[in-house]
């Protein structure tokens, strides 16, 4: 991927979105980001913040989502590209500076990935960008040929003057180009109808995967630094404890081993390689007394039943998570009442790539630069900043590509970066930190417990009437982000979304939630509370029309009368399962 490393000018940079300028000032935005943006290419000349064209007619696009395998980075510049309309073949990838301003995840309003929402969220914006570009180059060719805008169309990374053959490409537009000040208007009739797509909606090459072929891919686990050395951190067995007594006689005696350092949460070490590194970890384990935390003496199996118990006793108190009609007066009238029970465990990521960064952090503490793979370039920043007690735009990002991360990599805290950061700034010099893959199981976050106790009320005719569901579970976002439960005043939407069943004609529907603090540290974990919620609901939906001597899809056809788009993803799936084909046992 291109390096950034040309500077701007103050009117080379737009972004076009409502309530900005087209030329952005930059004052207030971190100097070493703003530099960042470039590409590399000093010959490359910036349209906006997400393109830049080079004399030769490389398109550089910007991609602000993290690319962690699911192939975001190439989706999300596909977007700009098609409204842009230019040649793939020329476009080059650069991952956006952490600007909050000007690449902020719409959905989150920072840069943020995850929830599955990247192309949902950046989809309308970053095809109004492509094409507000697209018009400012129609423009400037229309002024130097001295022809009506009108007159001009495009071809891939090209202007076409029709009536009298002229062509200009758009490396030559970028190079006389002037950005307005102000964005053009754009509205939805300005954008391509979807029957024009060249990009959108068909197969490509994803551009990450050559270098994970190759072994060129740029992970931060793959980042040396000159006189960078090597670090472990031994964390507290405990949520909140801290070491108060350490034996590290052993530890230090560890060939290689530079520093062993009390942290506000573990112990630390430091050494000249990696294994050192590990084998002196080893050596602390059992040789510190921690104090404080939560005590955790939770056993998930017994928890399992525990869990199950509350969900099933409805005298426990519950919250209202989602309400729709009368269920529980509904269920007491119903002339039939189908009950089930599901349970989710915990479970555990098993990203590919362990997790690491690397930090180097001034020796006045003023200014840190960060190398790791992070699902919110913002929250690296932001806990690299809290920690050091230095103002965010003093911390340099090097984001580099995620080897998996499933919500494991997006927490507020970013511990693992921290553990680099706190032991950079002990050490004088860049450190870089790698959790083994033990580190990541005795510290994992976990996808959380949950127990599910289901209730459905059928009227005399076999309708659908009423559905309760209530869940005991772990509470998740207290630990992955302290900030956003604060600011849902303690509904953990985390664990809980997937159970509102807006899609399905019930006419009486309660949710509820009965948060167990259990100590155990939880995470999202792929499709959050969904993996769990709908599959007890779904589940329990296929018992009800086993109750009821009904075909499943049928059943579901049902209850999506209102709902015809859901009607046509039940019909095609159906259709491509061939579930009415008599199963043949394998030979």
């Amino acid at each position: 991927m291109p390096q950034h490393s040309a500077s701007w000018s103050r009117r080379q940079v737009m972004i076009g979105a409502a309530g900005f300028s087209f030329a952005l000032a930059l004052d207030g935005v971190q100097p070493a980001a703003a530099a960042a943006i470039a590409t590399g290419e000093k010959s490359a000349r910036a349209l906006d913040p997400w393109v830049s064209i080079a004399p030769d007619g490389r398109i550089f696009i910007m991609s602000p989502a993290a690319e962690m395998g699911q192939g975001s980075m190439t989706s999300l510049p596909r977007i700009v590209a098609e409204e842009l309309d230019v040649d793939w073949d020329k476009v080059r990838i650069v991952p956006a500076p952490p600007i909050d301003a000007l690449y902020a995840n719409p959905g989150f309003g920072m840069l943020y990935t995850a929830g599955s929402n990247a192309v949902t969220s950046y989809f309308t914006p970053l095809r109004k960008f492509g094409r507000q570009v697209r018009q400012v180059l129609l423009e400037n060719a229309a002024r130097k040929w001295d022809v009506a805008v009108s007159e001009l169309t495009t071809e891939p990374s090209v202007v076409v003057h029709q009536p009298s053959g002229r062509r200009l490409s758009y490396g030559e537009i970028a190079q006389f180009a002037v950005v307005p000040e102000n964005a053009p208007e754009i509205g939805e009739h300005d954008l391509k109808p979807a029957k024009d797509f060249r990009y959108i909606g068909t197969d490509v090459l994803r551009v990450d995967l050559p270098g994970k072929v190759n072994g060129t891919a740029d992970y931060a686990i793959n980042v040396q630094l000159p006189g960078m050395i090597y670090g472990a951190v031994l964390r507290s067995p405990i949520e909140g404890g801290r070491p108060v007594q350490v034996n590290d006689a052993n530890a230090r005696g560890v060939a290689g081993v530079l520093d062993i350092i009390s942290l506000p949460y573990g112990v630390g070490v430091l050494a000249q390689t990696a294994w050192a590194a590990f084998a002196a970890h080893e050596q602390l384990r059992g040789a510190v007394k921690w104090s404080g935390g939560k005590a955790v003496g939770f056993d998930s199996d017994r928890g399992a039943a525990e869990f199950a118990a509350a969900a099933r006793d409805l005298k426990a108190p519950a919250s209202v998570w989602d309400k729709r009609g009368d269920a529980a007066g509904e269920l007491k009238g119903a002339a039939m009442v189908i009950e089930a029970d599901y349970i989710s465990d915990y479970a555990y990521h098993a990203q590919m790539e362990p997790l690491n960064a690397v930090a180097s952090v001034a020796r006045n503490g003023k200014s840190a630069e960060i190398w790791c793979g992070t699902q919110s370039q913002t929250m690296a920043q932001e806990a690299v900043a809290k920690v050091l007690g230095i103002d965010r735009a003093k911390v340099a990002l090097h984001d580099k590509l995620l080897g998996g991360a499933f919500g494991r990599r997006g927490h507020r805290d970013e511990e693992f970066i921290i553990d680099a950061v706190l032991l950079a700034k002990q050490a004088g010099k860049p450190v870089k930190v790698m959790w083994t893959r033990e580190d990541d199981v005795h510290n994992g976050r976990l996808r959380p417990l949950s127990a599910h106790h289901l209730r459905a009320g059928l009227d005399a005719s076999g309708r659908l009437t009423a559905w309760h569901q209530r869940i005991a579970v772990d509470r998740v976002l207290p630990y992955a982000d302290p900030v956003r439960y604060a600011a849902a005043k303690g509904r953990d939407g985390i664990v809980m979304r997937g159970v509102e069943l807006t899609s399905y004609d019930i006419p009486n529907e309660l949710s509820e939630q009965l948060y167990r603090d259990t100590g155990v540290r939880t995470s999202p974990l792929r499709g959050v509370g969904w993996t769990a919620n709908v599959f007890a609901a779904e589940g329990f939906l296929d018992e009800i029309a086993a109750k009821r001597g009904m075909d499943p899809v049928q059943f579901r056809v049902e209850l999506l009368k209102n709902f015809p788009r859901g009607r046509g993803v039940v019909a095609r799936v159906a259709q491509k399962a061939d579930g009415q084909s008599p199963r043949q046992d394998p030979a």
